[in-house]
C-alpha cells in the first residue's frame, strides 16, 4: 500500500512539473517598455497595474505570453468568454499553494482584468486554442 501511495505522489509531482515546463515554453520576461507605456485612451493604465503588482509581489518574477502563446490563449479563452488583449502576464505565486498563478490582462495598455489560475488551467486554455 505504501508503494502505491508513493508512486501516486510521484506521479502528481511529475505531472505538475511537466505542465509548468510546457507553460515555460510560451512565456518570456517582461521588459522595461512593458512598465513604461502610456495608454492611448482614457483608462486604467496597464503599465501602472504592472508597477503596482511588482511592488506588491516583490518576490515574484513575472512573465508575459509570447505572441504565439497569446494567440492560442485568446482563441481558447474566447470559447468561454469574449476577451480582447494584446498582453497577458503571468505572476507565479510560490506562497502557500505553489501552483497559484495570477494572470493580468491588458489591451492597448489599458488594464482589462485579472484572473487567478492554476498553471494546468493556463496550459489547457493554450492547448485548446492551438487545436
Amino acid at each position: 500500500m505504501k508503494k502505491n501511495v508513493i508512486i501516486f505522489i510521484l506521479f502528481i509531482f511529475s505531472f505538475n512539473a511537466f505542465s509548468e515546463e510546457i507553460l515555460r515554453s510560451v512565456v518570456m520576461p517582461l521588459t522595461e517598455e512593458d512598465y513604461n507605456k502610456t495608454p492611448s485612451v482614457d483608462c486604467r493604465s496597464f503599465s501602472e497595474v504592472l508597477i503596482e503588482a511588482k511592488n506588491e509581489w516583490r518576490h515574484i518574477i513575472p512573465f508575459k505570453l509570447t505572441d504565439q502563446g497569446l494567440k492560442h490563449f485568446l482563441i481558447g479563452y474566447n470559447m468561454q468568454e469574449k476577451l480582447e488583449a494584446d498582453i497577458i502576464t503571468v505572476w507565479p505565486s510560490y506562497k502557500g499553494r505553489r501552483d497559484q498563478y495570477y494572470v493580468l490582462i491588458g489591451n492597448n495598455n489599458c488594464f482589462v482584468k485579472w484572473l487567478e489560475l492554476l498553471p494546468n488551467s493556463i496550459q489547457e486554455i493554450i492547448d485548446i486554442g492551438a487545436k
